[in-house]
């Protein structure tokens, strides 16, 4: 896309460390619209579910899920605008496809993938301001930048990425909010940080970092105003979630869910 827009950038940057195992990465905003947060972890699938289940009984809306360290995480909020969720999962991801477009009869889009454990998990949700999402894959990275800049010509945004098994796989919406997009791809971890404050200078914010094949990918779109946002790394659950705590604390909610490596 070469639309471009100048927005002041507001933003705080967490050091950044390398780490020779998997570890975590959550990126913070403000101005979510969010109202309360949540979230969960389950060493299970299955106990992934319940505690889903457990949480949309409180009146929380699923928002996102990440599988790393041999652990389900799974991310809530309030004041989304949902009014209606489901989730799916699937080996196959033909046949996850096959449940999307079985989900999308009875008026559910999907709003987020996850690869983990063996499974394909979606989860759906009705009343989202998104519209039209279409959900596709590749098998070559090559051809998913093709079609990522094809839906662009055709209105859309990628809103979420996911690579595994060999496929790449996107969803795509329209109605976003966004006012242009961009990706960048790192190879190491440790550039990372360098990307997103160049990305950040130039007005952009991220909406979503995924480690996709031994690689970053990182998408960042902009906003007609700008929001306060920072990301932050940690190889434990624990301090992990210490650092969840610590910027709620100072207004920030948890948008998007990674696991990697360096």
């Amino acid at each position: 896309m070469k639309k471009m827009f100048k927005l002041a950038v507001f933003a705080a940057l967490i050091p950044i460390l390398a780490f020779a195992d998997d570890f975590w990465v959550g990126v913070f905003a403000k101005d979510t619209g969010f109202t309360g947060q949540s979230y969960t972890t389950s060493k299970s699938l299955s106990r992934l579910k319940t505690k889903i289940d457990n949480e949309w009984n409180k009146g929380y809306d699923l928002i996102d899920v990440s599988y790393g360290h041999d652990v389900w995480m799974a991310l809530y909020a309030t004041g989304t605008g949902y009014t209606q969720q489901a989730y799916t999962n699937r080996r196959d991801l033909k046949k996850f496809t096959q449940a999307v477009e079985a989900y999308r009869a009875k008026g559910f889009q999907l709003i987020n993938i996850e690869y983990g454990a063996g499974e394909w998990f979606g989860i759906f949700a009705k009343g989202g301001k998104w519209k039209d999402i279409h959900f596709s894959y590749t098998r070559y990275f090559e051809d998913f930048e093709k079609q990522i800049i094809q839906k662009w010509k055709e209105g859309y945004m990628l809103v979420d990425v996911e690579a595994a098994e060999g496929y790449w796989a996107g969803i795509f919406a329209k109605n976003t909010g966004f006012t242009n997009e961009s990706y960048d791809v790192v190879d190491e971890w440790k550039y990372v940080s360098s990307h997103i404050k160049k990305r950040w200078r130039d007005g952009y914010r991220i909406v979503n970092i995924e480690y996709t094949a031994g690689e970053w990918f990182l998408l960042f779109a902009q906003y007609p105003n700008p929001r306060e946002e920072l990301f932050a790394n940690n190889e434990d659950i624990e301090d992990f979630r210490k650092t969840i705590r610590k910027y709620w604390k100072q207004g920030f909610y948890l948008v998007d869910l990674a696991d990697g490596r360096d």
